[in-house]
């Protein structure tokens, strides 16, 4: 059997479209089989709920009296950067001057949750624009738009943080305690999209998808995209493979899904709540869906060198770290998530709940992701570049 996405969006539309969460569409091919599971279901909905480093906000005023162009800006104690005269971006990781637990994550959160926020800019010195300081305080309301950029909205597989050095380390992973006595990790493992659509056949630039309650896009690849990477027999990634880079209106989001964190001598994070829906077109679309935590792997990296290659344990399987327990060299390790699968599942009940009420139909990729190419590395390099002197 082949369907296509209008085919699929016509029978959503008409109230006859089967959708189902990872979950149940796992559980139902374990039960009846794929030819089965091929047949009934048209559309399977994936979803995360992890730590995100690399987003910005960006948000859209209207303009003073007399005029201003920003040269500085403040959102409540948090550094932000002028993108035109009164136009900004605040860094998901920036922080406040006098609260470093308090960042850009935890603005993006205030605001959707409708709370004032504290604005204090400079402008530049022009003969045009000649408002040189301006304070007040805003809310969602006030804002002529307000967008979300994702510049890793999805990553396909993660790794295992741990550390056989002597001493404990704060690290982006969290604490990790010396002489490897825990490891942590940032996956939703079986609910990951791409996961599910490991080559990235059905995702790709124009792909729809669902942003904390927001209807977002994908705009392309995201940082740190290494389509290259190693896979296991399954064609799943043994660490971080391809990545999206997606947009989002923040009007439209809701507050439950957005979460301002913070890891402990690293800074600011965002946790936030993604969602896509991947439609059942063929068998083989349905035998990538089949997957497990026992058939994904991920590699086990050695954080006590603070060196961009790092030694590594070897791998092991999210079905072993979900037993709160992993073997690495030998030694039986405590292992903890930094996403929360428990919220993924909620998203992806969430998004089935908008397709049946035929809020959300399917769209197709526009242009595919680029999946030939390498991750770069940055290098010093200061001789012979013509700088001045």
């Amino acid at each position: 059997m082949n369907r296509t996405h209008a085919e699929i969006n016509e029978k959503i539309n008409a109230g006859k479209a089967q959708v189902l969460t990872a979950q149940e569409a796992k559980a139902l091919i374990k039960e009846k089989g794929l030819e089965y599971f091929t047949n009934n279901v048209d559309v399977v909905t994936f979803a995360s709920f992890e730590m995100h480093t690399n987003a910005l906000v960006y948000l859209s005023f209207g303009q003073t009296d007399p005029l201003i162009y920003f040269s500085e800006a403040y959102v409540n104690n948090v550094s932000a950067y002028p993108c035109g005269p009164t136009d900004i971006a605040i860094s998901c990781v920036a922080f406040s001057d006098e609260n470093p637990e308090y960042g850009g994550a935890h603005i993006l959160e205030d605001i959707v949750k409708g709370k004032d926020i504290h604005l204090k800019a400079t402008g530049r010195n022009l003969e045009v624009f000649t408002n040189k300081e301006f304070e007040t305080w805003f809310s969602l309301k006030n804002i002529n738009h307000g967008k979300l950029f994702l510049n890793q909205s999805v990553i396909q597989n993660n790794i295992i943080a741990t550390n056989s050095g002597d001493k404990d380390i704060n690290s982006p992973m969290g604490t990790l305690i010396g002489k490897l006595e825990n490891s942590t990790y940032n996956s939703s493992s079986y609910l990951n999209p791409l996961v599910n659509d490991p080559y990235a056949e059905l995702i790709g630039i124009g792909t729809k998808i669902w942003i904390a309650g927001s209807s977002g896009l994908i705009v392309g690849h995201g940082s740190s995209h290494n389509p290259c990477q190693k896979r296991n027999e399954y064609g799943i990634p043994v660490g971080p493979g391809i990545t999206l880079s997606a947009v989002a209106d923040i009007q439209s989001m809701n507050p439950k899904w957005i979460r301002g964190g913070f890891i402990k001598s690293f800074g600011p994070v965002l946790y936030i709540g993604i969602g896509i829906p991947i439609p059942v077109l063929n068998e083989k679309v349905a035998k990538y869906i089949s997957i497990t935590d026992d058939n994904i792997h991920s590699t086990i990296v050695d954080f006590s060198i603070p060196r961009r290659t790092k030694p590594t344990f070897g791998q092991c399987t999210y079905s072993e770290l979900r037993t709160s327990t992993v073997m690495i060299n030998k030694k039986p390790t405590l292992s903890a998530p930094l996403s929360s699968m428990a919220l993924a599942l909620e998203v992806c009940n969430e998004l089935k709940k908008l397709i049946l009420q035929k809020d959300f139909l399917l769209s197709e990729k526009i242009i595919p992701l680029d999946l030939d190419v390498e991750l770069k590395k940055l290098d010093s390099r200061l001789e012979g570049v013509g700088l001045s002197k």
